[in-house]
């Protein structure tokens, strides 16, 4: 098929899905057919930029794209500034030959992880109508699941792009702090804050992932695949501990069981008051939101709902003390758990310790427990999807490395996801 087709029927399926799902905020439709004409071109001079080259993606509302509003999730309607460049990042997949299709839906100003947005309406879980689809990057990952784009951006400051994965059941990469840049990027927390891409499978992102870091001229191919026999495991022990639903718990126990490696070496969590350093992380992110958006909430308060009003004057509030004491939280959560992995090679844990739920229902305190202690640390994490609950619902297998082992991450990632399949592991909890 060509490119021009694709990308007619992926917009034509984007129009459609609106109502239902609403996961784009704005689409380029023009630009992403003469891009589509344009891949089409170099593909039958035989000279393609890329494997993506003429495939599409979207991006998260709060990174920027030349020409395309930068809304960050708040009400300006059709009066969001137009980003003047491209993101580092975006430059990168468009060097690639990647069409961009347009915005996604996400979380008022990424601080929230339901995205129930309200100037831009609730973006659905494709897979349950009236669920969340997680967030603060709901829009990524519902747009990924719903097949409305090959691949898309998020952001993650305590699990915003692979909560999201779980929930929908695709794959999403939390890169370690240094891992890409997130310069063009609108920032929450600088401290927390990563881009990340979400995709159909950790195959995909393996292969995505040299363009987006830009070392894509000198990756060498990748080796045969990966023996997990070899691998040194930590693996999460005590998920009734942190909260995990039973469903969950029981597909992970029964990964952890039979899962080939060189070692497993339980990990309790035990020792992270988790109430403690997510009051922490969160107070650091209403704290710099204030500072970030101040002049904007000064000039024009209407665009800001009275929740996201009200935690911002919560964090402008808070003392030079109580900020330093909250970093000091969050730097120790994450020195306890680079500890951790300082004698294994990875650790496995549910992404998140539920499936996705009703709007209507209150969000669960621990939603992100396990998530954010790897922003904390500065680690990548991905979640790749684990299984289904008996509702239907999928939840997902946080995979985390050590720093800078976003390559062997991806690659041990890809040999999960088929040893599952191969094994029949994907199932229903």
């Amino acid at each position: 098929m060509s490119s021009q087709a694709l990308t007619a029927r992926t917009l034509a399926a984007i129009a459609d899905s609106q109502q239902g799902i609403n996961a784009f905020l704005y689409i380029d439709r023009e630009g992403a057919m003469n891009a589509a004409r344009e891949a089409d071109v170099r593909r039958r001079m035989g000279k393609p930029l890329s494997m993506f080259d003429g495939l599409t993606c979207a991006v998260k509302d709060n990174i920027d794209v030349a020409g395309m509003p930068t809304s960050n999730g708040l009400g300006y309607g059709d009066t969001a500034p137009l980003a003047r460049e491209d993101a580092p990042v975006v430059a990168r997949l468009r060097a690639a030959g990647v069409i961009i299709l347009g915005k996604l839906n996400m979380h008022e100003v990424a601080l929230g992880a339901t995205n129930d947005n309200p100037h831009w309406g609730r973006c659905e879980n494709p897979l349950r109508a009236g669920y969340t689809p997680g967030g603060s990057s709901g829009g990524s990952g519902a747009a990924v699941a719903a097949g409305l784009c090959a691949f898309a951006l998020g952001t993650d400051t305590m699990g915003s792009v692979r909560i999201p994965a779980s929930y929908c059941g695709v794959a999403g990469l939390k890169p370690g702090r240094e891992g890409l840049t997130t310069a063009g990027v609108t920032r929450l927390c600088r401290q927390l804050d990563t881009v990340g891409p979400l995709a159909r499978s950790a195959r995909d992102l393996r292969e995505l992932w040299p363009i987006l870091n830009g070392t894509a001229n000198n990756q060498v191919p990748p080796a045969r695949r990966t023996d997990l026999g070899s691998v040194r495991w930590a693996v999460l022990e005590d998920c009734a501990g942190v909260g995990v639903e039973e469903g969950i718990s029981e597909a992970f126990r029964d990964l952890a069981k039979r899962l080939p490696g060189a070692g497993h070496v339980p990990l309790n969590f035990s020792a992270i008051d988790f109430s403690a350093i997510r009051r922490a992380g969160l107070l650091l992110c209403e704290a710099e939101a204030n500072v970030t958006f101040s002049a904007e909430r000064q000039r024009q308060p209407q665009l800001f709902s009275e929740q996201l009003r009200g935690l911002m004057q919560w964090g402008a509030e808070r003392s030079a003390p109580e900020l330093v004491q909250a970093s000091d939280k969050v730097q120790a959560a994450g020195d306890w758990l680079r500890q951790q992995l300082q004698n294994v090679d990875f650790l496995l844990t549910p992404t998140a310790p539920q499936t996705a739920f009703p709007f209507e229902q209150a969000v669960p305190v621990n939603q992100a427990n396990l998530t954010s202690v790897a922003n904390m640390a500065g680690l990548p994490a991905i979640s790749i999807p684990l299984g289904d609950s008996a509702e239907g619902l999928p939840f997902g297998l946080q995979v985390i490395g050590a720093v800078g082992s976003e390559v062997a991450l991806l690659a041990i990632s890809v040999a999960l996801q088929e040893w599952l399949a191969e094994h029949d592991l994907a199932v229903t909890a």
